[in-house]
């Protein structure tokens, strides 16, 4: 109401002009006939227009009340009144046909956008079935190699393994809701697993993971999504300990009601001003620039499907001390 009044500030200034130029005009002609008007005549003069303005002004707002009450629509399901004059109905023909033009071009780019999403997914399988090829030919032939150029290729095809598996849960993150399902795991056997999967790089790398895990532990995740995030932290522990001899450690423990994992590396660290933007997609930063292989993707997707999982991920580090990734868990009801 208090919108649609200031809305008509401009006609009641004009309509209150008109009734006070009314009334001089009539108080100059009664007063050249010797018969002015008296105070409650000009008062009447002023009350009766108004009520009829009033009426008017009521019945405007009535019918406009919609358009007022837009604003407060549900922005996932607004609509356009029905218009009450021409002028409206113009307004809302342009509106339909911007409508009509935008839902268009969205629906466009989300089928294009779906089209990349399948061929980057299509590719990144296609993909997979070479590197598998490659493995199985360096293992066959490892022993007729060179010890350095077999330990050059295993590394180059994890390297080439990691940005395939980067590219397709990029890919499928876009559609993240439709392909999880969060259930009740043993901490210890999927940090396991996903150091069993490293092995080989473990010992190629002279890194040293031990596990501090209790058995008992158990959290609510996706494996198969946060198997992912292992990947990513256990390679970068990996890689900035690379030559180290040091060990890798995996720790969890119970923080109120929930379940903290921590993978600590005694590495290279992570320099003081870079912290706060490891998550950020792309970001290498200052180690990026010595260790060429990085992509300042994992950390990103990892934040990511932390965060559609529930789970929330933070970093802490010192420059050629070590750094520290924590993920914490929401406890499950048992």
């Amino acid at each position: 109401m208090k919108k649609f009044i200031l809305d008509q500030v401009g006609y009641i200034l004009f309509f209150y002009s008109q009734i006070t130029l009314i009334i001089i005009v009539a108080q100059l002609a009664a007063m050249f006939s010797d018969a002015p008007l008296s105070s409650g005549i000009i008062f009447y003069l002023f009350l009766l227009p108004t009520c009829f303005f009033i009426v008017f002004l009521i019945y405007q707002y009535v019918r406009q009340r919609d358009f007022y009450q837009l604003e407060e629509a549900d922005s996932e399901h607004a609509w356009f009144p029905e218009p009450t004059n021409h002028l409206l109905r113009n307004v809302r023909n342009q509106h339909d046909k911007q409508y009509s033009i935008y839902h268009e071009r969205i629906e466009q780019l989300e089928q294009q956008k779906q089209l990349e999403i399948d061929f980057i997914q299509q590719w990144v399988h296609q993909m997979k079935t070479p590197v598998s090829i490659m493995h199985l030919t360096m293992q066959k032939e490892r022993v007729h190699l060179p010890e350095s150029f077999t330990n050059s290729m295993y590394e180059e095809m994890e390297r080439l393994q990691q940005g395939l598996n980067l590219a397709l849960y990029q890919s499928r993150l876009q559609k993240f809701e439709r392909d999880f399902h969060v259930e009740k795991i043993l901490l210890r056997t999927l940090v396991t697993e996903s150091i069993q999967e490293f092995k080989a790089s473990f010992i190629r790398n002279h890194v040293f993971p031990e596990q501090l895990i209790d058995e008992s532990l158990v959290v609510a995740t996706d494996s198969k999504w946060f198997r992912f995030v292992l990947h990513q932290l256990i390679s970068n522990a990996i890689k900035y300990s690379k030559g180290s001899s040091e060990r890798i450690f995996f720790r969890a423990f119970k923080k109120d009601r929930s379940v903290v994992l921590q993978i600590e590396d005694h590495g290279h660290g992570i320099p003081t001003q870079d912290i706060s933007r490891v998550f950020d997609p792309f970001f290498t930063g200052q180690n990026g620039r010595t260790f060429q292989e990085s992509t300042g993707m994992g950390l990103y997707l990892s934040k990511e499907i932390c965060t559609e999982l529930g789970h929330i991920i933070f970093v802490n580090s010192e420059q050629n001390v070590g750094t520290t990734i924590s993920v914490k868990f929401t406890q499950p009801k048992i």
